[in-house]
């Protein structure tokens, strides 16, 4: 009997990584503002800004997971264009920090928020021309964009809370509509109706082209759209993800690199740079070990809409994790400011309580838990809140300890197991 081929696995096309280089320049915009926020409102509206550049991100690939090899190249284009003009204008989302520049700051913001809620569009159209439903991820073709908009028009401090509460119905709304099969009909339902208004437009203008007297032959060919509900592929949305994680764990290395290009490497600094090198090592070894999800688990691979929402945790934690260290290192013998030491303690606390939820949705192992999980994240808050004596040598190192007790879960009983086979062969006969 012949031998059967299985299929091939798909990866990540040029044109997709291509597509990702725009994180960067977002990410990087982003931890710069961070640096320069002077109240927690400010840090939510990075929050706020860094979840709009992430969806955009999340949605569009979700598209070209589904579309394959039907993916639309000007769509993607015209998306990673978007990102762009989303990071370029992030400098300007703070009228206060400039006062007399009001009006011109207004505007940037503005083109923020058109440029996202354009980008959501691009995507959800692109899907919807293909006749797929994403039910996995509900978002990639819906927005709740009346608070965005309305946003514009308001003062900034109300601006950000509008943004705030459409970030909750969007992630809540994904999270729910994936769960439940009626939403899943309901969506099926309204695609078709669209597809059905389309169809008698696109019969509209045949008929009047036929009575300008364009015979039948020459009429355009129109094809069919099917409806259907869309399919994840698993192993290229894990690559995806996987991608966008190492591509902001490279923007934190770069932080950490450009803050010791003008300072005197005290041993202060390289303590610190050291650490601050060895936190984002362990954040690499436990992506690649557990993938975007920072828990161990003993279920089947997560749901899209346990794993998307996990991610965004994890690569917001790490940009936070990546602003603290790159405050800290020029200040490395000295008391570095409160806000860094929560920037970097902060992410690391997110990052734990993003590998609760994922724990909980994969069911990781009770010991997990209660030996590596809880105190690590204890020690994260413990240090973020009473840390203020410490300098930022010790900070870094702490985050080092921290994290790199939370990363020893697989190797501790790796070690122990070979500590027990060499003790057995050394015992006497």
């Amino acid at each position: 009997m012949a031998d059967q081929k299985t299929p091939e696995e798909r990866h990540a096309s040029w044109l997709e990584l291509f597509f990702d280089l725009t994180v960067v320049a977002a990410a990087a915009q982003i931890s710069h503002r961070l640096h320069g926020a002077d109240s927690i409102g400010q840090v939510a509206a990075c929050a706020a800004m860094y979840y709009a550049i992430w969806s955009v991100w999340t949605t569009t690939s979700v598209y070209a997971n589904v579309a394959g090899e039907r993916t639309r190249r000007r769509a993607v284009l015209r998306t990673m264009l978007g990102i762009a003009v989303m990071a370029a204008t992030v400098p300007g989302v703070w009228p206060e920090l400039l006062p007399g520049e009001h009006e011109e700051l207004k505007g940037r913001t503005a083109v923020f928020v058109v440029a996202f809620i354009v980008c959501r569009a691009i995507a959800s159209r692109s899907a919807a021309r293909d006749g797929q439903v994403v039910a996995f991820w509900p978002a990639t073709q819906s927005l709740m964009g009346t608070p965005w908009l309305v946003s514009l028009f308001v003062p900034h401090t109300v601006a950000y809370w509008l943004w705030g509460v459409a970030i909750a119905v969007d992630i809540a709304f994904s999270m729910l509509g994936a769960r439940n099969p009626r939403a899943v009909e309901e969506m099926t339902k309204r695609a078709r109706k669209r597809q059905e208004q389309q169809d008698r437009q696109q019969e509209r203008r045949l008929a009047r082209l036929i009575e300008r007297g364009i015979t039948p032959d020459q009429l355009p060919t129109v094809p069919t759209t099917y409806i259907s509900v869309a399919q994840v592929e698993r192993g290229h949305l894990d690559e995806r993800l996987g991608l966008f994680v190492i591509i902001v764990l490279g923007e934190a290395l770069a932080q950490v690199v450009a803050s010791n290009t003008e300072e005197a490497w005290t041993y202060a600094v390289v303590a610190s740079s050291l650490a601050a090198f060895l936190v984002l090592v362990m954040l690499w070894q436990l992506t690649t070990l557990y993938g975007f999800t920072p828990a161990p688990r003993t279920t089947a691979p997560l749901e899209p809409w346990q794993s998307l929402p996990a991610h965004l945790g994890v690569t917001a934690s790490i940009v936070a994790i990546a602003t603290g260290f790159g405050a800290l290192i020029p200040d490395a013998a000295e008391h570095v400011h409160d806000k860094d030491r929560w920037y970097l303690f902060g992410g690391l606390a997110l990052y734990f309580l993003t590998s609760l939820f994922a724990g909980l949705a994969g069911k990781a192992p009770l010991r997990w838990y209660l030996g590596w999980l809880l105190p690590s994240l204890l020690a994260a808050a413990a240090i973020a809140v009473f840390g203020h004596p410490l300098a930022g040598w010790a900070l870094a190192v702490l985050a080092w300890v921290t994290l790199g007790w939370f990363s020893t879960y697989n190797s501790l009983p790796a070690a122990r197991e070979r500590l027990t086979r060499v003790l057995r062969r050394q015992r006497p006969r």
